[in-house]
Formats: C-alpha cells, structure tokens, sequence
C-alpha cells in the first residue's frame, strides 16, 4: 500500500512559525512533526509515500529526505496549492492502481490501518473516511453518515449522525479520474459531495488516540501532554526526546520555563519567566511571557 501524505498547506493558524519553515517541519518533542506520520505509516508496513509540497518546500524535503526507515519517500511539488482533491489527482501517477491512504501531515494517531483496508475491500468501497465520535469535536463541522456499514450522508447538514472525519482516508485509484486536473478542489466542499450520490464512500469508526497540530494552542497542548502521556514506542519516531526545551537551547541560571516550547538555539536569559509559551529557533528572551509565541524578527503572537 501507498500512502499521501498532505504537506502543502500554508499552515496559517500556526503562524509566526510558519512565515519561515512549512508546519510539517515544524518541531515536535525536537523531531519534524512529518515524521510522526512517517512513523505511524512505517508501523503498519507502508513502504511507499509521496508528500505533496507548497509552501516552504524545502524545510518538508530537509525533514523527510527522500528514505524513512526503508519507506520511500517522491515528492509532488504543487506551484499553486491545488487543495486535498486537487492534491490527489495531481499526484495520481505516484499513487498506483491499488486502494492507497491520504492523511494530514499534522496528526497523531493509532489507527487500525490494516482493519480500515480490510473494511474497504469486504464493502468494495471507493473511499473510506476514518470517523471519530467524541464530544471533543462538538464545535467542529461535521460529516454525516447513515445506515450499517456508515454510509455518507452529508457534510456540516446531513441524516444520521455527525462524525469528526480523523484526518486519515483509503481511496480507491479510479476516484481520481472524477477529480479535475490542476485544479484547487477540496474533498468535502467540491468533490464528494457530489461523489456521494453514485459512489460508495463509507466511514470506520475509530475510537482511540487522536490529537492534532491545528493551530498554536493545539500544538503547544499536544506537546504538553505528550510529556506526561507518552505515545506508544512503535509510534515514537527516531530522536524524540521527552522535553519541551530543545538540547540546543539554553536556559541561563534563574530563569523559569513552565509548559511551555523552547526551540533550538533560543536562549531565555537569567531572571526571565516563559509560561505556556512558544518560543521559536534564535530567539532570546529576556522578561517574562505568558501564552505567547516568539518568532525571530517577528512581533509577539498571543494565543
């Protein structure tokens, strides 16, 4: 199986960070938060990725190369960002003729790969969506399904119940043909909407781990309890250390770091006091700061 994964994205919410390094370059516990999916791909056996690029495309090349742990690694480079849809069908010779994965580059998850293809092939889907039913997600947008498998009913309105769709999805190749080519086309506002009325788009219902990198409270959260819920070791890519403050940063004598990140090469000067804060690669910090996150060269961001 191959698998796609979505690192095109201009990561706005994450912003100042991503002004200079693409989010799935971003660090996560010292390591490029792309290789949790890497890790998460490699820990169900998939040894073929393509990684779609955009924004800041060298930092996702830098993070990757082009070889994780035997995974192979090509590169759909996207000069003007063509959106999740637009993504697949633009990598579509990559991908092969059999049923391949899509999935965000910003989430974490142990999700049951093997039994989500299993479905797909026993219901001959042509697209399985992984869904999630959690209170947590009761301000998000929605997608609906109906029925025993869950079948798509809608998205935002819908009969059935509303889902929160994971990230993660299994696509079956002759789908892309339905996809405009070097178009920008999302999956749920442009195509499967309409793909839903004659095709068989079916969820998986998942109920484990789940957290995600969306936006700067989000990520600085995820890191947090990441420290005092460790992911499962097969989940744990190469040279994750279990702290928020880099090895290469420095925390002179009587300052105070509290919940909060300290990329490389920043330094937070004696007497300062960083609380739930996120402070970015050469940045110094002198005083004291809560809930904000520090760019070089850039304002303060408060979140």
């Amino acid at each position: 199986m191959k698998a796609l994964i979505l690192a095109a994205g201009l990561g706005t919410r994450i912003r100042p960070f991503t002004f200079f390094c693409a989010k799935a370059g971003i660090p996560l516990l010292d390591v490029p938060f792309i290789r949790y999916p890497l890790q998460y791909l490699y820990s169900r056996g998939v040894r073929e990725a393509v990684v779609n690029l955009h924004a800041h495309p060298d930092s996702v090349r830098a993070a990757c190369g082009t070889d994780y742990r035997g995974i192979r690694i090509s590169y759909s480079q996207e000069p003007e960002i063509l959106g999740t849809a637009g993504a697949m069908r633009k990598a579509a010779p990559m991908l092969g003729d059999d049923p391949f994965v899509v999935m965000n580059s910003d989430m974490l998850s142990d999700i049951p790969l093997v039994a989500v293809l299993e479905q797909h092939k026993n219901l001959n889907a042509d697209i399985t969506l992984v869904i999630m039913k959690d209170a947590r997600f009761a301000n998000y947008g929605g997608v609906y399904f109906e029925g025993s498998p869950l079948k798509l009913s809608g998205f935002r309105t819908g009969t059935g119940e509303s889902f929160h769709y994971t990230g993660l999805q299994i696509v079956s190749p002759h789908i892309l043909e339905r996809i405009p080519p070097e178009q920008k086309t999302g999956i749920f506002t442009d195509i499967y909407p309409q793909l839903m009325k004659t095709c068989r788009i079916y969820g998986y219902l998942y109920d484990g781990p789940w957290k995600e990198m969306g936006n700067l409270r989000e990520y600085l959260r995820t890191s947090v309890g990441l420290i005092h819920h460790s992911l499962p070791v097969n989940l744990q890519p190469p040279g994750m250390n279990p702290t928020l403050i880099s090895p290469k940063a420095t925390i002179e004598p009587g300052a105070e770091v509290i919940d909060s990140i300290v990329m490389q090469g920043a330094c937070i000067t004696a007497g300062s006091r960083v609380e739930h804060s996120i402070i970015g690669s050469n940045v110094t910090v002198s005083g004291n700061l809560r809930g904000t996150a520090l760019a070089r060269g850039i304002l303060p961001w408060y979140f």
